[in-house]
């Protein structure tokens, strides 16, 4: 009989649930889908690829599907540094002006420079005074969701603004309030819950669209030296997924 391989659990922690969820590290089995899914070069593949890794990962039970995508993000980039490593080799470009001796600018730097990125260095940033709750009337209230990996597709479609919302918000909508009650998006029709929509004011898509521009995400802050002009650049790097998929 074969060994039974035991494997460490590490704790990452979930701004959405507000807790710390464990996890083991990547396999074999999860570098192989993670491999078939950057052969395949398409977003379905990479977000179905995404969602099975950190199912198979997950030493509790995880509705991943639930999950607003930067809680995706943040599991995924430190599983990978977990499993992987925490460091990961890029190439920077430099774009610094270069200035003649008339001080005016003679050229672009242009310089590809060899650097590491720290992923113990990925943090979350939140908005301040951000609330998922978006009040429609001084007593009635809508409590919207965090986009996740499979609705977020709805905000890059070709459509219609107002279709883009509509579709959105018909995803996002947790429950409605107001003083004496709460009625849940799975108690409510999608025709009853368009006839609402379609009754509050413009004011409120304004609210919904600062809503998801304001939502928390998950980035990287560090610094570069070009090696040849010597210029320093600090570097805001959002959408870390683009770095394994």
């Amino acid at each position: 009989m074969l060994p039974k391989i035991e494997y460490p659990l590490y704790e990452i922690y979930l701004h959405s649930l507000d807790r710390k969820v464990k996890f083991r590290p990547f396999l074999v089995k999860e570098e192989k889908i993670l491999l078939m899914a950057k052969e395949a070069k398409d977003a379905d593949s990479a977000k179905l690829a995404i969602s099975q890794i950190i199912q198979n990962c997950a030493a509790e039970p995880l509705d991943v599907e639930k999950l607003p995508l930067f809680d995706i993000e943040m599991l995924f980039v430190k599983l990978r540094a977990k499993s992987v490593g925490e460091s990961v080799k890029l190439v920077f470009n430099c774009k610094n002006e270069i200035a003649g001796e008339d001080g005016l600018i003679a050229s672009i730097c242009n310089t590809d420079t060899d650097y590491t990125v720290d992923l113990d260095k990925v943090h979350y940033e939140i908005p301040e005074g951000h609330d998922s709750k978006i009040m429609v009337t001084d007593k009635v209230g809508v409590k919207l969701r965090y986009l996740t990996i499979n609705s977020v597709a709805n905000l890059t479609e070709e459509t219609e603004e107002y279709d883009k919302m509509l579709g959105v918000l018909l995803e996002s909508i947790e429950y409605i309030f107001d003083e004496d009650s709460v009625t849940k998006r799975e108690d409510c029709t999608d025709a009853q819950l368009i006839e609402f929509i379609e009754s509050v004011s413009a004011e409120f898509f304004d609210k919904v669209r600062t809503f998801f521009d304001a939502t928390p995400t998950v980035v990287l802050e560090d610094k570069v030296k070009c090696k040849k002009c010597g210029f320093e650049h600090k570097l805001h790097t959002e959408n870390l997924l683009d770095f394994f998929i």
